[in-house]
């Protein structure tokens, strides 16, 4: 009796959602042939447990294409909150942008926060950086004609 590592089993349930995905897309045995080949195999089992990976979320957003709308609108609300660090000369991570959107919006982990949210969100951080670039404009004339 041969007992699964966790990989084994780990790249066994991606195969299923491989499968599974398949079937969801209505995607023949030809196409999926087609598939495979592109990636050098002729098998799902010859891929590796990072190409079904991707494999499985490029058919998982061809499935649900919201997921791409959402993920779209995750990077926007990154850039935004980035781009406002940026202008007030806050060093800046991934990490910290993470913890600062889920600070403002309320929710535990970055990927909860729905699209509505996602929106508000990014709308308000670029307004607060054209804020902070308008202000820090005006007092540079104010500072300027005084002199």
């Amino acid at each position: 009796m041969t007992t699964q590592t966790f990989k084994d089993k780990q790249k066994t349930s991606l195969i299923k959602k491989f499968h599974t995905l398949l079937g969801q897309l209505k995607i023949d045995n030809e196409t999926k042939e087609v598939i495979l080949e592109s990636y050098g195999v002729e098998s799902s089992r010859d891929l590796s447990a990072s190409q079904l990976i991707d494999l499985c979320d490029s058919l998982d957003r061809q499935a649900r294409p919201e997921l791409g709308e959402l993920d779209r609108l995750r990077k926007r609300l990154m850039a935004a909150i980035g781009g406002w660090l940026k202008s007030i000369d806050r060093e800046h991570d991934a990490e910290l942008i993470k913890a600062i959107a889920c600070r403002a919006s309320g929710y535990e982990k970055f990927n909860q926060i729905p699209k509505n949210r996602l929106v508000s969100l990014y709308h308000g951080f670029v307004k607060m950086r054209k804020d902070m670039d308008n202000v820090e404009k005006l007092t540079m004339e104010m500072l300027t004609n005084n002199n």
